[in-house]
């Protein structure tokens, strides 16, 4: 297909050619120009062929500069110059246009057709006319020899041709139907909205996106009852919509569970309003119903006008205020440029991810770990930041639930894994030996070679095993017999495993028996009110002494006071971790750290309070407080 910047636009062009631009427009949208050879046309062709005793036969789509063959019999040509094309002449009337002999007919006497070596004597052609009026091409037979052709055979012809308007409308409709529910798909509805620019240009529409169920919801459906009932529970789903909306709208099926309609330029208010009555609607038919659907109706809107750039970009940001309806838990949501900002720039870090590991971007802070029986630091936490270049520092708040989501995971676990453990190498070899702790998550320890990655990176850098600690939350712990058994493989192997931000999560009582690890890591939310809140520190030390009785070693961090500090060694805590201990600090920094404090007198390890330890932070504060 040429590009639409080879089709004149209004201002380049005279009145009388506006038509002209509708038709090719019209030839366009049917997508069929540079198609491949299609048995549908090709048979209507064979058919004209042998019919009339013809030895060409073309379907031939007539296009700004050229004639393109869509099916062909007796002819190599892919297409002919327009200017001396018969069909450009066909396509000037509604009727069949005949050249008995084509000697005898001044427009063609001198046609290269007809004078070269093609030698075209006879024509006849009957128009492709669409219902609006645009004529494509033509159905047409030519011969070598002049001959008559009668009204009867006109007749014939014109059958044939709407035989291949048919074949159109079937080319156009496949792949743009959903099958479950028969409506037009997004396909069309882009279609549509391509359409209605050039019909109505600068007009104002608004797009309504609607959700009906939660994914979750469905997916359990399948599960529990199957797809048959499911795609039933969607076709009286589109019954009630079509009936909410009226004949006058155009409902289309998006997505899975999603559906969408224009409705014409109006108030902000009416427009609320109309689809606040369409999700009643839906709601009241489906509350007594016996339909196995449990409906969630969420819906996201957007005000666009009708020209190219926004209505290409129309549907994601209908989208986009749909999700922001489902986490706000709302009815509806309006599409605003603010709300996009945020998912925009995830986006735009996950493209950078791996461009970004590549050039440096990234780098791993360490944060010490106290041991409080021994009172010394003995390890450390791996933490890693990310400063990217035209967003500056990005919080791993911000960065990680995102990549969590896609499987860029593997490849900043496998680089966070390798940069820590060269690292721990180099403390190694200067003689300083100490534990070192990184994050995992969920997808890393569903991931079936995840264990051999990390035996390998162990094996590599030459550091022991018991030195490395694998923290991954509660939740990922529990989730399946899966990833149990991966975090027992990696026990196995000598490493320990630490449960993140334990006590938040849906662990219960019960869970505490059999966990696939070795420590718990108290979340800063529970450490961090005992010592203004009775209650919190009751529950803290509870948790900590089962854990105790249960053979964990309990980690506290968030520990950012003295009295916090004595509270929870008092407790029982084997380790702490938090800003009044040490900031995470940059690897170079963290030698010289160990080695001050082991040379430090007792009670001297760690500044007196937060005040004093704010007042002398160096002048580079820490890049992100830990969450």
């Amino acid at each position: 297909m040429p590009p639409l910047s080879s089709i004149p636009r209004p201002e380049d062009t005279d009145p009388a050619l506006e038509p002209e631009l509708q038709r090719i427009c019209a030839l366009q949208a049917t997508g069929l120009l540079e198609t491949p050879d299609s048995d549908g046309f090709d048979r209507i062709t064979r058919l004209a062929s042998a019919l009339f005793d013809a030895p060409i036969a073309l379907v031939t789509l007539v296009d700004s500069e050229r004639q393109w063959h869509k099916s062909r019999v007796g002819l190599s040509a892919r297409e002919l110059p327009r200017s001396v094309a018969f069909c450009h002449h066909t396509i000037q009337s509604a009727d069949v246009m005949v050249v008995e002999d084509t000697l005898l007919d001044e427009r063609f006497a001198h046609n290269p057709l007809v004078t070269g070596e093609l030698g075209v004597r006879f024509y006849a052609g009957a128009p492709l006319v669409l219902p609006g009026g645009q004529a494509l091409g033509a159905l047409c037979i030519l011969d070598q020899h002049p001959r008559t052709f009668d009204a009867v055979q006109c007749q014939q012809l014109q059958d044939l041709a709407a035989l291949v308007l048919n074949e159109i409308a079937l080319q156009r409709t496949a792949g743009r139907i959903n099958e479950i529910t028969s409506l037009y798909n997004r396909a069309q509805l882009v279609q549509d909205l391509t359409s209605l620019c050039n019909q109505t240009p600068g007009e104002m529409r608004t797009l309504v996106l609607l959700d009906v169920i939660r994914d979750r919801d469905l997916q359990q459906a399948v599960r529990a009852i199957g797809i048959a009932p499911l795609e039933a529970g969607l076709r009286d789903v589109v019954a009630h919509l079509m009936q909410a909306l009226g004949p006058q709208v155009q409902l289309y099926h998006a997505s899975e569970t999603r559906f969408a309609y224009l409705l014409p330029e109006g108030s902000a208010q009416a427009q609320e309003q109309a689809v606040l009555r369409v999700q009643r609607h839906l709601q009241e038919a489906f509350r007594m119903s016996r339909v196995v659907l449990d409906l969630y109706l969420v819906a996201g809107l957007t005000r666009f006008r009708l020209d190219a750039e926004s209505a290409g970009d129309v549907l994601r940001r209908a989208t986009s205020a749909l999700h922001q309806a489902d986490e706000l838990n709302r009815a509806f949501v309006w599409y605003t440029p603010e709300s996009d900002t945020a998912h925009r720039r995830a986006f735009a870090l996950l493209r950078g991810l791996t461009q970004g590991l590549a050039e440096g971007e990234f780098r791993l802070v360490y944060q010490p770990q106290f041991e409080v029986r021994h009172q010394r630091f003995s390890g450390v936490e791996a933490l890693i930041r990310w400063r990217h270049p035209r967003h500056g520092n990005v919080s791993p708040a911000e960065f990680i639930a995102q990549v969590e989501q896609t499987a860029l995971i593997h490849l900043l676990t496998e680089w966070v894994l390798h940069t820590a453990l060269a690292q721990l190498a180099e403390w190694n070899r200067q003689g300083l030996q100490m534990t070192l702790a990184i994050n995992v998550s969920a997808r890393n320890l569903e991931h079936p070679d995840f264990a051999t990655v990390l035996r390998n990176a162990i094996a590599l850098h030459g550091v022991a095993a018991q030195q490395l600690h694998i923290e991954c939350t509660e939740n990922v712990a529990l989730t399946g017999r899966a990833t149990q058994r991966v975090l027992e493989e990696i026990r196995a192997m000598g490493l320990k495993v630490s449960l993140d931000d334990f006590g938040i999560g849906y662990c219960n009582l019960s869970c505490l028996r059999g966990l696939p690890a070795e420590m718990l890591k108290l979340d800063q939310s529970l450490v961090m009110p005992i010592a203004h809140d009775m209650q919190a520190w009751t529950l803290l030390r509870t948790i900590i002494s089962l854990g105790q009785r249960l053979g964990y070693q309990l980690v506290a961090e968030g520990v950012e006071t003295q009295e916090i500090l004595d509270m929870v060694s008092e407790a029982g805590c084997d380790l702490v971790q938090g800003y009044f201990l040490a900031y995470p600090m940059e690897a170079g920094e963290v030698a010289p750290f160990f080695a001050a404090r082991a040379a430090a007198a007792p009670g001297k390890l760690f500044t007196a309070d937060a005040k004093e330890l704010h007042a002398n932070s160096p002048a580079q504060p820490p890049v992100w407080r830990p969450d």
